[in-house]
Order: structure tokens, then sequence, then C-alpha cells
């Protein structure tokens, strides 16, 4: 149910959305998946925005899955009682919000790998000075390939090619002057997902347009449409694309929905910082939308409130509140 159709005002009277924290995705594997981004794209361990103390501290290392703990609290926040769980925490290149790797164990999980075009699908972007250099590291590690052809296809925004990490998670390459990151999102409307990120968060829209034949082959398909709206998240430069896909008549595969857990190997979370936490949850319950954390009570840590919402493609969003500085 949208916003319009509840009577509720068109926008928030004051956006709530302060900046990003991390993007994060589940993993079966931390080491092996932390290898991946560190030997590809010069990704590094980093401090957990939350740990406190001098920057110049060392970030912790990735704990091993023995030492997995169990947090009651995450529990609630997540959804995922009985569990222990390790989270990794990264920097890329140039990019101004943190990459984030989160393994859970002694629950169920499922591994559906994304194709571009489902709905809840997610896909991180990096954009790199030297393509070549990049694929053929790629090449290397025998990472799976989506552009149609195997190799870089040329697109309006310049080379660029689709492949999987070792999660089977999506991730675009594409040639740019300077390194920088951002994120997709495979939406089933997008009206429904604008309403969600622009009306109820008060991210700024910055365009639509429709892809290039080129563009549908770097994400695999032949044929078909898709229709993107570039977003810009308060506070910062971060961009955010949502497309949404129309196939071709009988398509293979056919576009599946996502119904994301946390703990899923791929699952993808933003974790955005927000201020008036408790009107924010007041005003996403009001409009119809899902909670992930158990009542849709936030968590209190010692740095900051926080709470999971489900957007209307099962992408998990995260509120958080921090204390006040």
């Amino acid at each position: 149910m949208g916003l319009a159709a509840l009577g509720l005002a068109p926008a928030p009277p004051t956006v709530p959305v302060r900046g990003l924290y991390n993007w994060i995705h589940g993993t079966g594997n931390a080491e092996r998946a932390f290898a991946f981004y560190h030997d590809i794209f010069g990704v590094e361990l980093a401090r957990s925005p939350f740990a406190g103390g001098p920057a110049t501290m060392a970030p912790e290392p990735i704990r091993p899955a023995s030492q997995a703990g169990s947090d009651p609290l995450v529990w609630d926040l997540t959804n995922t009682h009985g569990s222990r769980f390790r989270t990794v925490f990264m920097r890329a290149p140039s990019t101004p919000f943190g990459l984030e790797l989160s393994e859970f164990f002694d629950i169920a999980r499922s591994d559906r790998a994304p194709n571009p075009w489902d709905p809840g699908a997610a896909t991180l972007i990096f954009s790199v000075r030297d393509l070549d250099a990049v694929a053929d590291r790629l090449k290397e590690r025998g990472a799976p390939v989506v552009t149609l052809g195997g190799a870089p296809v040329t697109t309006p925004s310049g080379r660029a090619i689709l492949v999987r990490d070792p999660d089977g998670c999506l991730i675009e390459a594409t040639q740019g002057d300077v390194n920088e990151t951002s994120i997709e999102i495979t939406v089933g409307s997008l009206g429904r997902a604008r309403e969600f990120y622009e009306t109820l968060l008060g991210l700024t829209m910055s365009g639509m347009r429709t892809a290039t034949a080129a563009e549908l082959r770097l994400r695999g398909l032949s044929s078909g449409t898709l229709t993107e709206t570039a977003m810009t998240i308060p506070g910062t430069d971060v961009r955010i694309v949502l497309s949404q896909f129309t196939l071709s008549a009988g398509a293979t595969p056919p576009a599946t929905r996502f119904e994301w857990k946390l703990q899923d190997v791929g699952s993808p979370q933003l974790q955005l910082e927000v201020s008036g936490l408790d009107a924010l949850i007041d005003r996403t319950t009001r409009a119809g939308y899902r909670f992930l954390s158990v009542g849709a009570r936030p968590i209190q840590r010692a740095f900051g409130r926080f709470v999971f919402a489900i957007d209307p493609d099962a992408v998990l969003v995260e509120f958080v509140e921090p204390v006040a500085r």
C-alpha cells in the first residue's frame, strides 16, 4: 500500500535520511568473499563505523567461523533467533560509504543467485580506471560473467562488464576516470519503489531513462526493456539506481521475485543514517511497509538505535539513529 492511498502527505516534513553507513550483503564464506573484493578491486578491511576510538586504530581481522558469536539483541534486530554470526567491515577506494559482509550460522538460509532482472536483485557498481586489468583479474579467478559474449561491452556510460562474486552477487565493473562505487536495485514497479525511497525516505530523484540495447547485453539480455531512475542519498553524493525490467515474451529464465531473509547468502542491505527514528517507524508502519525486526522495535546500543525495514522488493533497509554527537 502506498502513501498516497493512505492519504498521507506526499513527502515527510523533514527528510529523515542523513547518510549511508554501509552497503551490506550476506555471504556464505567471509574469507572467500573478502579475498575476491580485495584482489579484484583493492578493498581493504576497515573499522566499524560504530566502533569508536581513534581513526588510526587498526581494523578488526576476520573472526574465525569457530568464533562466530550470538546476541539476543541482534536476534531481535535481524529476526535470526538461535543463530551465530560474524561481520566483516571493508572499505573500497574513493568510496564514501563502507562495505560489509554478514555471515550467519546455525540457521536455515537460501543461496539463490539473482539474475539482474529479478525484483529484489542488487548490483554493486565499481567505476575503475583500468577495466581491462580488472577483467583480466576476474578471468583469472574464474568469476562467472553475466554479460552476453563474456567480455566488456560499450555503453553510453563507457565500457563495462557484469560478473558474479563468489556468493553469486552481481558486480559491475565500468571504465571511469575515477574510482567510485554506486548501487543498483532491481524493482518490480518504479512507482512503488519511488514511494518508499523518495516519498517516505526523502531520497532525491535525479533522472529517468531507458537503457540501450548494449546496456541490456551488459545485463545478460538480448531483448526487452530497462527503465532506470537515479536517486541520491541525502547528505551524500552516493547514487542509487532503481531498475525496472520488462522481459520479452518467453524469456528464459523469467523474472522471479525475492523474499530475502537477512541470513540468506547474497541478501542486500542498505544501512541508512536517519534522524527522528520513532516518527519514521510510525510513518513507515502507517504506509503499510513491513519490518524485519521483531515487533518493528529498534534495539538500543551505546552508539545508537537500529531497526530493519523491508522495501517493496524485499531489500532490507536498516534505519540507524546515532547517539547525539
